[in-house]
């Protein structure tokens, strides 16, 4: 159900441009908020602990390492409540206990509070909240999804331009713990505003198709004339997930997405 104000917001952007780009925007900036989940953020933070809780770094990367195993094993049931009760009511949920876990992340007070600590913070931030962003804006694409996935994927971009220093600087000003108390502040105070003001689960909430198709307008040319339209624009195709299953093709790009999402993982976690 939309408030008045989101009912002012889509009425004074939908007349000029496909509301769709305010979704990929909105997106993006999600992407950018999962930083405090993300390898290249805890990375700053390795030695501080450390020396903070006396653990050392071979402990707390099999900590890290098995708790974003834990957390990638949760993401299907993840995915299921997305798919359940759609990515703008699961996003408010996540970003909501991101911050949470933030600041519970900040109270660590020993090996197996730190360990919880990863495992949750790599299950909303890395996991599930670009899991919300990414089924998001799929819903709004589909002939330009590659084009508007590429824009969403830009807040990755930044979010490695600005967390890790932003990190280092709460570090060496306020502590390491603090520094999670800000992150997890700047979590609620960037997506959470987006999220409840600007997003649409789908473009059927807004009379629209995919890529900008209006509802109201003929999908079909008349009988025995041929304008050039396309009959299937705007309209979402694709393979049910039993059928996806079946291909060699979902393998292949999971084994893809598998061994370069370990990569990074294990490079960013050591590299600051």
């Amino acid at each position: 159900m939309q408030t008045k104000l989101q009912t002012a917001i889509v009425s004074g952007i939908g007349g000029r441009f496909f509301y769709g780009w305010i979704i990929v925007a909105a997106a993006s900036l999600g992407i950018f908020t999962s930083g405090p989940g993300q390898s290249h953020t805890f990375s700053v933070f390795v030695g501080p602990i450390g020396a903070d809780l006396g653990i050392s770094k071979t402990s707390m990367a099999t900590a890290y390492g098995l708790a974003t195993l834990a957390a990638a094993a949760l993401l299907p049931q993840a995915g299921r409540l997305v798919d359940r009760y759609g990515p703008r009511r699961m996003l408010i949920v996540v970003t909501a206990s991101l911050g949470v876990a933030c600041l519970l992340f900040g109270a660590a007070a020993n090996f197996l509070w730190l360990a919880v600590g990863f495992g949750a913070l790599r299950f909303l931030g890395q996991g599930s909240l670009m899991l919300g962003c990414a089924n998001l804006v799929s819903h709004w694409f589909s002939r330009n999804r590659g084009l508007a996935m590429s824009l969403m994927a830009f807040g990755f971009g930044v979010s490695m331009a600005v967390h890790p220093p932003l990190s280092q600087y709460l570090v060496a000003t306020i502590g390491w713990r603090q520094a999670w108390v800000v992150l997890g502040a700047l979590t609620w105070l960037l997506m959470l505003p987006a999220v409840l003001l600007f997003v649409q689960d789908k473009p059927e909430n807004l009379g629209l198709y995919a890529d900008g198709q209006r509802q109201d307008l003929p999908q079909d040319p008349p009988s025995g004339r041929d304008d050039g339209a396309d009959p299937g624009a705007g309209r979402i195709d694709g393979l049910s997930l039993a059928e996806a299953f079946r291909t060699s093709g979902f393998y292949i790009l999971s084994a893809g997405w598998f061994a370069i999402a370990m990569l990074v993982t294990t490079l960013h976690f050591y590299q600051v």
